[in-house]
Parts: structure tokens; sequence; C-alpha cells
């Protein structure tokens, strides 16, 4: 798995120190304990990839950071440099920062590398006081204290995109190569590269991957050619065929019938052609009876057409109708899957499908394990 492949902290942020003493090696012992600080001398990272509206209750994972924060209290402390070591490391972050926040730092005796997200849940909840862990060895280093953040962050939702490529850029640029980047982050070296080619993208079109309205698949493609121009017109294109498709799209959503209504037979005429019966309750026919279509095995319902309605059931050779499955509802197609298949199968089938979209989709493969790792209990 990819979480086996990250680095541990202290391989990355070392055991820690207290400002004046020298660095501890790892492996020589226990880290420093953490430092108890007032708030008000310490500040969140200006150049944090993860935007402001993140730490609101409007985000169900930061309030349940908050309510994590104030029953238990704090459990792991934060991660920052000393404001000099930030200024120094980060002097750009420091001048393309608002007046707001460099007026915040210049106060400030302390930055956090990583926790954001928990010393804006303590500020919230009130609190006056929280623990630090100094690691101002981050800053001995061009491009430490960046890869500390994207690390923590990468396996994190609402990343922007192209902020992340900047940080694997210079990843790459300071360990030289994709595959040990790669390696750094618990990511696949086509995740890598396949991040990077986003930088290829006109201006513009950056701007539209990280709003969204530019695909990462489509924006990789588009990136192949370094033709701004071309890029655009290809962008408009996929655009275009997208809204050439959505229309015959709800169509053929408003044919598919709720799998819980009650067989055809009980709603008249009318329902006896429905595309979908209600597959989950029915009884399976026997294989022998299931029709074939287009050269699939017998017992496997045929794939939707874009014809009439009349056209798209088949007949098996009791001329009885084949049920079909939605192939457009996945949600209904995995609890079709999950009522007629014993446990040990439907598992075997999901691996299956995982692997298919490890091996064919890996942006979206990866995709789905950083949302299924959020979904797993964290500290704070």
């Amino acid at each position: 798995m990819a979480a086996s492949k990250r680095k541990d902290w202290s391989e990355l942020l070392g055991s820690g120190s207290k400002t004046g003493t020298s660095e501890t090696d790892a492996s020589a012992g226990p880290a420093e304990p953490p430092v108890t600080v007032l708030m008000h001398t310490i500040v969140g990272n200006p150049d944090n990839p993860r935007p402001e509206e993140d730490y609101s209750d409007d985000d169900p994972e930061f309030r349940e950071l908050k309510a994590s924060m104030k029953e238990i209290g704090q459990l792991q402390p934060l991660a920052v440099v000393s404001r000099a070591v930030f200024e120094q490391a980060k002097p750009e972050a420091v001048a393309q920062a608002s007046a707001k926040t460099r007026k915040l730092l210049q106060g400030a005796e302390w930055v956090v590398v990583t926790g954001n997200r928990r010393l804006a849940a303590a500020r919230q909840l009130g609190w006056t006081r929280i623990d630090i862990r100094v690691q101002d060895q981050l800053g001995d280093e061009d491009g430490r204290i960046d890869e500390a953040v994207m690390i923590e962050n990468i396996h994190r939702k609402n990343l922007a995109p192209i902020k992340e490529a900047e940080y694997l850029a210079g990843m790459v640029k300071r360990h030289g190569s994709q595959e040990k980047v790669a390696e750094r982050i618990g990511k696949s070296q086509m995740f890598v590269s396949q991040r990077l080619a986003l930088l290829n993208l006109a201006p513009d079109l950056r701007e539209e991957v990280d709003a969204g309205t530019l695909k990462i698949k489509e924006a990789r493609q588009v990136a192949r050619t370094s033709d701004h121009t071309e890029q655009r017109a290809r962008v408009a294109k996929v655009k275009a065929q997208a809204a050439q498709s959505r229309p015959a799209t709800r169509r053929e959503a408003a044919s598919v019938q709720n799998p819980v209504l009650k067989p055809a037979s009980e709603q008249g005429p009318a329902a006896e052609g429905a595309l979908v019966q209600n597959p989950v309750l029915d009884s399976d026919l026997p294989p022998e009876e299931d029709g074939a279509r287009d050269g699939a095995p017998a017992g496997l319902p045929g794939p939707r057409s874009d014809g009439p309605a009349d056209a798209e059931v088949a007949h098996g050779d009791s001329g009885r109708p084949v049920r079909q499955l939605p192939y457009d509802d996945p949600v209904y197609v995995a609890m079709h899957l999950h009522a007629k298949m014993e446990l040990p199968a439907f598992v075997e089938g999901a691996r299956a499908w995982l692997g298919i979209l490890r091996t064919e989709h890996p942006e979206e493969y990866a995709a789905l394990v950083r949302e299924l790792s959020e979904l797993e209990p964290q500290s704070a």
C-alpha cells in the first residue's frame, strides 16, 4: 500500500530541538518534549497550501477535529520553526503575504510548519496556550519546509492541484528524480509525473484546474502540447463535446426506475416495457434462460444501448425479457451485486475492480485511496 512507503515524520523532521540547542539524531534517543507556548506568540504558515475556508465549521472534518480537541485536548504538538528561520528560508512567502499576515508574523515568535488546522481549531476554541515542537533544522536546507508541508497535505483533500504540482517540482529539484520524490510522499512515480505535467498549462487553464472547471485527467492530456493556443483550443473542444453529451445522459437517467418500485404487472401496461424492473428483489432467471447479447456470456446483463426503449430489452430463447442493469448508476449496480453475490466473491470482485482502477486510471485510484484514508480515525 502507498501508506507503507510514507516517510516517518522523524525521518523528515528529526527529533526536534529547542532554540539554542543542537539537533539530536532521531536514533540517538527520544524526541525532546513539546514546549507549551502562549497562542499570541505563534502564527500559521503564510505559505500554507490549504485555503482559509478549510478552517470553518462548514468543513465536517474540521468540525470533527474541533470537537475532538475540545473533548480530549491536543494529542500532537505543532511542528514549528522560529520566525527568524522562516523569514530566512521563505523570504518570497513573507513578501507575498497580505499586510495582515505580515503584521501577525512580525509579532510572532514561532511559525507553524505542520499543524495549521490544529492551530486554527485551538484559536476558535478560545485556547490561550498550545504545545509545539521546534524544528528549526528544517530551515537548514532549501525546500525542506515546503517538503514537510507537502507531505502533510498531499494525502488530504482540497489541496489545489497546481500548488501541489509546484511543490512536487521543488522536491524533484531537491532530490534529483521523480522516483525519489514518489518514495518520500508515498505515491507512484506516475502520480508525480502527471501532476508535474499540469505546470505546462497556460496560466488561465491552471486557474480552471484549481477551480475544478477543468478536470485533472483532461488537463493532463491537454498539457501534452506546449502551445498555449492549442491547449485552449483543445479545452474548448472537450467542453463542447461534454455539453453535447449531457442531454443524452439525462434522458438515459430518466429511464432508470426506482429499484424498490412494485413489479411492472402491478403498475399497469405502461410499466411493462420499463428498462429496469427490480433486479435486487426479483429472483435471478436461470442461466440457461438468460439471453446473451453482443456475444456476452449467458447470465450476464447486457449493456445499455442508445436506441428506443423497446429495443433496449433483450429476450432469451424463452421469449422472456432479460433484466438489464443501469450501468450509469454505479451505486445501484454495487448494491445489486452485493445482494446477489456471496461475500467472498463480492470481495474478490472488489479487488479486481480496484486493480483495474489502479492500472488503467491511476489518478482516480489515488484520489479514492486518499478519500478512503480520510474516513479512518486520525489523531488531531
